[in-house]
């Protein structure tokens, strides 16, 4: 099983993690992919955020699955996907009338 979800990821994404996004992704991801981030993360900056990569299926459900952890995350490659979180965390200030 664990193949067949590897194989499902056919790219990936760079992003930073807080301190609490970096716990999260067992709660959201599967195994593949808490793997890979484990593999890669790197030590934390001076406010304890990670740059890891990991495996994507695709740029919709990137996106999807990144909501997940809200602001415990920036996405840094790739462009596409980051744009698409951007308006949709712009959106949803319009929303809720964030300041």
């Amino acid at each position: 099983m664990r193949e067949f979800r590897a194989r499902l990821h056919r790219d990936e994404a760079t992003v930073r993690l807080s301190p609490a996004g970096r716990e999260r992704p067992g709660e959201t991801a599967d195994d593949v992919v808490v793997a890979a981030v484990d593999a890669s993360a790197g030590p934390p900056d001076e406010n304890g955020w990670t740059i890891a990569v990991l495996p994507i299926e695709s740029l919709t459900h990137a996106h999807g699955d990144l909501l997940r952890l809200g602001a415990e995350v920036e996405v840094l490659a790739p462009a596409e996907l980051r744009d698409r979180l951007a308006a949709t965390a712009s959106g949803l200030a319009r929303i809720y009338g964030a300041t």
